[in-house]
Formats: C-alpha cells, structure tokens, sequence
C-alpha cells in the first residue's frame, strides 16, 4: 500500500524522523513533507491550491505545542478550502502523548480529522491512519 503524499507537521525533529524512516523503511509513501510548524505547512498548501492540484494528503500533525497545533490548523485549512472550493482532498490525522476529554469532544466535531493517536507512535498505528 503506498499514499501519494504525506506530511508531518510536528516541532520535535526526533519524532518527525521516527515517523518519517518508518513510513519509507515500510515503503508506505513515496513522497514524504516534513514541516516544523504550522505556518511552513500553510504555505505550503497554498502553494499547492495554487497548482490546482488534486492530490490526497495524509496530514500527520501534533496536538498542541508552541510551533504546531493541529486543531488551529485544521480550523484554518477547512475554512480555506470551502472558500477556495479546493480539490485537496486532505486527511488529518493527530498525534499527542496525552488527549483530555475535551480533545475526544473536538474529535467528534472535527469533520477532516480521521484519527487521534498517541505518542509514539508505531507501525500498527501509521498502517491504520493510512488505511482511512
């Protein structure tokens, strides 16, 4: 099984490379973004509307911490692909060495995040978000 594009949005270099070397040792993608914050991923993504890409992109994103938090990001993405009524076709998928019960909450009400995870993470776990 391979995924066209993955990115990992997380400001820990330690977990981007896990997850990075296990995603290519496992052969599961053949393109594979790393980002260190949120504003690197935005640009980004702005850059590929602007192509007019059609891509599906597994988005690997952290929590919450100073430079990533996955759920501005989400918010922010989703509102700018109604407004652009963009052909991305972006999954989220959100890693946190702990989750509280308003984070369960927001996962119920967060329409393009497919799966909650926790750290870190293993093969079994990066097999299963790309299996959405």
């Amino acid at each position: 099984m391979k995924t066209s594009k993955i990115w990992i949005i997380d400001d820990n270099p330690i977990d981007s490379y896990i997850i990075k070397t296990m995603l290519e040792l496992n052969e599961l993608s053949k393109d594979i973004h790393v980002f260190s914050n949120n504003k690197e991923a935005l640009e980004s993504l702005e850059e590929l509307d602007k192509s007019d890409s059609t891509d599906s992109i597994h988005i690997i994103t952290e929590n919450k911490t100073n430079a990533v938090n996955g759920w501005k990001l989400i918010k922010k993405v989703s509102n700018k692909i109604i407004e652009q009524k963009g052909k991305l076709n972006l999954k989220f998928h959100m890693t946190s060495e702990k989750y509280s019960e308003k984070d369960l909450k927001k996962f119920a009400e967060t329409a393009p995040l497919y799966s909650l995870n926790k750290k870190p993470l293993r093969l079994d776990h990066l097999v299963n978000m790309l299996n959405y």
